[in-house]
């Protein structure tokens, strides 16, 4: 089950409309101040388990506060004492290179102290299981917990047992919430909204995590999202949650604003998903001249790593309307916003 991530705003508090006083006379109604009026500020729960169930308002708050500690990371003392005293595990039972480091550089540049942990170095290769390994870390009395784990639902399982605040880093075919955070900050920072965007996601659908949270989030922001794949890498219950499905590319790129690859994930397929890597990347492959069939100013995207020559092109993911390592540099902001508004900041509040 996932547990949502809440956010509240102070409101007045006042009779109901209609209500009676204890003489019997009727108190006007007046109508609610539109919610635009009373903006949230604070994150109100304790966990970052997945977008599914985050309101746009909701959103819409980490992305603002991303925007305000983008500046952070062009300073030349990139550090804020926001999180100082303040100790973070990274633990990371899968291999990461983006996620990681960018967890890891967010913490320090919000002076939090941080332990990094692997399989490899633990007692989870003696046969420890996940709950007597976070546990033994907990009783470290850390603050927050940073989970990527194989397993879909670890995070929750860990937020069920353990005091600390736990984010997920991306867990199983199932969610990556921090990376749709920072696909959408970048979308935002490139055309200012992402509300009636046409976004095409091409790749293999069926094992990414990417793709479930990038759907919720921009369909909850208003966008309209297209997925192309061969049949034999797309879920059925894609149209269900609001994703017009394609099995031609060609299609999917045409008039699109946003394209977003994403990767073959090999290490996830048991075999016979497509004949070949180069028959995959002939069919759906982004190249130069397929992506010409977007928008003049079309942004490209790929959460990495990326397999060049099979489902993109170096020309397209080195040339100009590549956004990739924006990608990269904007999850430092998104990141450090999550740890600071997890951590009872208030968008507003940030010490320089």
């Amino acid at each position: 089950m996932l547990e949502e991530t809440r956010l509240h705003a102070a409101g007045r508090k006042g009779a109901a409309p209609g209500a009676r006083t204890t003489s019997g006379a009727r108190i006007a109604s007046v109508a609610p101040r539109p919610q635009a009026d009373r903006p949230l500020v604070a994150l109100k729960h304790r966990h970052l388990l997945g977008i599914l169930g985050l309101t746009a308002e909701e959103i819409t708050l980490i992305l603002d506060t991303a925007r305000s500690f983008a500046e952070v990371s062009t300073r030349t003392v990139k550090k804020v004492p926001t999180l100082r005293g303040k100790t973070i595990v990274n633990f990371f039972m899968e291999p990461s290179t983006r996620t990681r480091s960018s967890f890891e550089i967010a913490e320090k540049r919000l002076s939090a102290d941080t332990l990094n942990f692997s399989p490899s170095g633990s007692s989870v290769v003696k046969g420890e299981t996940l709950l007597d390994t976070a546990r033994n870390l907990e009783a470290m009395a850390p603050d927050m917990i940073v989970i990527r784990h194989k397993a879909s639902g670890a995070p929750h399982f860990l937020a069920r047992h353990c005091r600390s605040n736990i984010i997920n880093a991306g867990d199983g075919w199932h969610e990556h919430p921090t990376q749709a955070l920072l696909d959408a900050f970048t979308i935002r920072e490139k055309k200012g909204r992402l509300k009636g965007l046409r976004v095409a996601i091409v790749g293999d659908l069926m094992h990414s995590r990417v793709l479930r949270s990038n759907l919720f989030l921009l369909k909850t922001m208003g966008a309209d999202v297209v997925v192309c794949a061969p049949p034999t890498l797309t879920p059925v219950e894609l149209p269900r949650l609001g994703a017009q499905v394609t099995f031609r590319i060609d299609e999917a790129l045409e008039g699109a604003d946003v394209i977003m690859m994403l990767r073959i994930q090999r290490e996830r397929q048991q075999g016979g998903a497509f004949p070949s890597a180069r028959e995959y990347y002939n069919l759906y492959g982004l190249t130069v001249e397929r992506a010409r069939r977007a928008r003049p100013d079309v942004i490209i995207m790929h959460p990495g790593p990326m397999n060049r020559g099979v489902e993109i092109d170096s020309a397209v993911a080195d040339g100009p309307y590549s956004v990739i390592l924006e990608q990269v540099t904007n999850g430092v902001a998104v990141r450090m916003a999550v740890l600071y508004l997890l951590a009872g900041g208030t968008l507003g509040g940030i010490a320089d």
